[in-house]
Parts: C-alpha cells; sequence; structure tokens
C-alpha cells in the first residue's frame, strides 16, 4: 500500500502560492483567455511554468509567510491572487491598444456603419480588431517578447512583499502616465484613418454642393472602404512594427516598474 506523507508543509503552501499568482497572470493573457481552450490546459500550463520557476522564488515567498506566519494561508493565497490579477490586468490593458486603435479604424473605414442606423445590429467585434490582435499576437509569440512578461512576473515575487505593498499607494503618477499613454498609443495607430476619413468627408461636402443630386451617403461609404483598406494595406508593415514596438516598450516600463 503506497502511502504520501509531507515532510514540509511550509513549502507545499509557498509552491501554492506561488501557483496562485502564476495562475491570476496566465488565466488573463489574449492567448489564454480564449474560451476554446480548455480549462485543463490553462490549469496544467500555470503548473508547469510554477514548477519550472519556483526554486527562484521560493525564497521570497517564504518571507511572506515568515512575516505573517504558516496559518494566514487564505490571507496570503488572496494577496498573491490579487497581485496576479493587478499585473495580468495592466499587461492585458496593453493589449488593448491594439484593439481600440482596430475598433476606431473599423468605424472610420466604415465596416460598422450598419450600427450608427440600426445600433442593436452593429456587432461589438470588428474585422480589424480581431486581425490587429491576433497579427500582434503572433508577433510577440514568434518573436519572443513573452520572455520579458515571465522575467517580470518572477521579479514581481523579489519586490512585492505583504509587507511593502503599501508603496504602490503612492505610484499615481506613473499609472496615470501609463493610461494615458496607451490611449494616446491608440490614438496614434488610427490617425492615418482619421485623416484619410477627414479629407474623404471634405471632399464629399463639396461634392454634395456641386452636384446636390448625387447621393453621397452611398457613394461616400464605398470611398471610404475602398481607400481605407488601400491605405491599410499599403501602410501595414510599418503599422504592425510600430504596434510591436509600443507593446515591447510599454511591458517594459510596467515591469520596469515592479523591479
Amino acid at each position: 500500500m503506497l502511502t504520501v506523507q509531507i515532510t514540509d508543509m511550509t513549502m507545499i503552501v509557498a509552491f501554492w502560492l506561488a501557483f496562485s499568482r502564476w495562475s491570476a497572470v496566465i488565466f488573463q493573457l489574449p492567448l489564454f483567455e480564449n474560451t476554446t481552450i480548455p480549462p485543463i490546459v490553462k490549469v496544467l500550463t500555470t503548473l508547469l511554468l510554477t514548477f519550472a520557476f519556483f526554486p527562484l522564488v521560493q525564497d521570497q515567498i517564504m518571507l511572506d509567510i515568515k512575516y505573517v506566519g504558516s496559518n494566514s494561508f487564505w490571507y496570503l493565497t488572496i494577496f498573491n491572487v490579487l497581485v496576479g490579477l493587478v499585473i495580468g490586468f495592466f499587461v492585458k490593458s496593453i493589449m488593448a491598444i491594439f484593439i481600440s486603435a482596430g475598433a476606431i479604424i473599423t468605424q472610420q473605414i466604415g465596416f460598422n456603419a450598419l450600427s450608427y442606423f440600426d445600433p442593436q445590429a452593429g456587432s461589438p467585434i470588428g474585422p480589424f480588431e480581431k486581425l490587429i490582435e491576433w497579427t500582434v499576437l503572433m508577433l510577440i509569440i514568434t518573436s519572443g517578447a513573452l520572455l520579458p512578461m515571465f522575467k517580470g512576473v518572477i521579479s514581481s515575487f523579489t519586490t512585492v512583499h505583504i509587507y511593502n505593498i503599501g508603496k504602490m499607494a503612492h505610484s499615481i503618477d506613473f499609472f496615470m502616465i501609463l493610461f494615458k499613454s496607451i490611449f494616446i498609443s491608440a490614438i496614434m495607430l488610427a490617425s492615418p484613418m482619421i485623416f484619410i476619413n477627414l479629407v474623404i468627408n471634405t471632399v464629399m461636402g463639396i461634392i454634395s454642393r456641386a452636384v446636390p443630386q448625387m447621393n453621397v451617403i452611398s457613394v461616400s461609404f464605398a470611398v471610404n472602404i475602398g481607400l481605407g483598406l488601400l491605405v491599410f494595406a499599403v501602410g501595414s508593415d510599418e503599422f504592425f512594427q510600430t504596434c510591436f514596438r509600443l507593446y515591447t516598450d510599454r511591458l517594459g516600463d510596467w515591469f520596469q516598474f515592479l523591479s
């Protein structure tokens, strides 16, 4: 008969705390938040990452356990889950740059024009949102840009402890700058389409005054879509290079702040 005996309960608790922080981060990543990925795959991936990096962070977790005591199991678990949720949220917020830019481009080109006439008929997710999100995601995965994320999560075990969590409350300026840069970046990525749409509307306004019998609305939809697709196709290389650079820069700023 096989018997299992636990000789070091504190080490088991430390492993669980590391797993809880990693799981809160991994479950928010764009690749794993897809509902088509089974939960068992997400759990096993988190377990594998925890097992791989646990020797690097176990001493830091032990500091938290010694500070509050080994009996505060749920208190430590909630703390590590909250830290993981915050880290994952900011990583996810950076990805929102490209989803927001895609939403603006979808509206400017006219693919979401039906929502102006029938708000209930408009799709909440347009084609450019998904196109940009998955293209940037593939660029990140294939280029190894996820490595700084893993490094940042590991460094969070060293810098974010339960006894110094109060220092985050004094960093409001950093968070303001980060979210402002996310907003400005989304506008910057969509600025060519915004400019093209302004030019088209101006030209169509002049044409409507010169040729009143022309159905300017129908013509403007076709011109918006055709010219918008042409501009996006011509500038797609620069667009996705800028997306990749923005992602790595913002992610680097966030994890440098954690360090």
